[in-house]
């Protein structure tokens, strides 16, 4: 064992944030290998008092949503701490370069939330494509007038056209190698679906690796049946989705954004959609909540979410949970952690 004794951990996370993260039998096998310094229940609201109070004789700490980014003037308390394992996705919102400066190693729960956000993307898809939610509103209008031999509803008032399959038909591009982006590639395949994918930063033998065909952004635009985006929020990618991007889909395409909002051009977007050409689902926006009054609520060619993709469902909190507790397993047994983010991530994470 690389630890002979329990590992003496700091939960830094709010009492709402730890319910939604741990759990009974995940929590007693914690208790086996590590010592958790400050017992709940937690403050309604982690600040970096609490945090100087509860760091002092800590070697490890959990984070998540709403902790306090880690200082100069708190680590200077914290002189055992060696490893943040941070219960979120980019870790940007705790770390300092005090972090970097003092060889303190940190890993994320990315991995199994980019799991759920590809499978909500995934879901989502389906969903749009095979026009369940327009054949639900056919329904409950009182109306069956269905062709079902084409597909098309046969009503004055129906939208345009939409592709109605997910199989070897169709192609699907990948805006974005990210974790999520890898899990979507993953989750497709049985589908049969042919499948582009657009990332500067993949080499062809990485592509060809995960069996994707590598093509320019314009390429993938202008021929894929759906687009599905998952880059993270950089100055290099505010608005990489552009109006001419956009008005270059086919007509009946579906666009699919879990990333961030202001990923895509959401005006050029809207007067996409307005056009009744092209359909899309979107769980994020340039800005959230979203307006009451925000004309994406008024089009019946779009699917709305609040931003849920994330881990943000009640198992999916305790996935995240569960991947801190296995991290921080790991690293007691061996010293090594799976996924570890280094110094080097950072400029290219959400």
């Amino acid at each position: 064992m690389f630890y002979e004794r329990k590992i003496r951990l700091a939960m830094l996370m709010d009492e709402a944030m730890y319910r939604r993260t741990f759990q009974g039998d995940d929590l007693d096998f914690l208790a086996t290998f590590a010592e958790i310094i400050n017992r709940p229940p937690y403050p309604d609201k982690i600040d970096q008092d609490y945090m100087v109070d509860n760091l002092r004789n800590a070697e490890v700490c959990f984070t998540c949503w709403g902790t306090p980014v880690l200082t100069k003037e708190i680590l200077d308390t914290s002189p055992d701490l060696k490893l943040v394992l941070h219960g979120a996705g980019t870790p940007k919102a705790i770390v300092s370069d005090e972090i970097w400066n003092r060889g303190i190693r940190v890993a994320t729960a990315a991995p199994v939330i980019a799991i759920d956000v590809a499978e909500t993307a995934l879901g989502a898809m389906i969903y749009c494509l095979k026009r369940l939610g327009d054949y639900d509103r056919i329904v409950r209008t009182g109306r069956w007038a269905t062709d079902y031999k084409s597909g098309e509803v046969s009503d004055v008032n129906a939208l345009k056209p939409l592709i109605k399959r997910l199989n070897a038909y169709l192609t699907v591009g990948i805006v974005g190698a990210s974790h999520v982006g890898k899990n979507m590639i993953r989750l497709l395949k049985p589908f049969g679906v042919k499948i582009l994918l657009y990332d500067p930063c993949i080499s062809p033998t990485m592509a060809r690796e995960m069996g994707v065909q590598q093509v320019s952004l314009e390429t993938l635009m202008q021929t894929s049946d759906v687009v599905s985006v998952h880059t993270p929020k950089l100055p290099s990618t505010y608005h990489m989705i552009s109006a001419a991007h956009l008005a270059s889909m086919k007509d009946g395409a579906l666009f699919v954004n879990t990333s961030r909002g202001p990923n895509v051009d959401q005006d050029a977007l809207l007067a996409q959609l307005q056009s009744g050409r092209i359909h899309a689902y979107l769980d994020v926006f340039d800005e959230e909540p979203l307006p009451a009054d925000n004309p994406f609520i008024k089009l019946d060619n779009v699917l709305l979410t609040p931003h849920i993709s994330g881990g943000h469902t009640v198992n999916g909190g305790y996935e995240r949970g569960r991947y801190l507790i296995d991290q921080l397993y790991r690293y007691c047994a061996t010293g090594r952690l799976a996924e570890e983010t280094v110094e080097d991530m950072i400029s290219m994470m959400a």
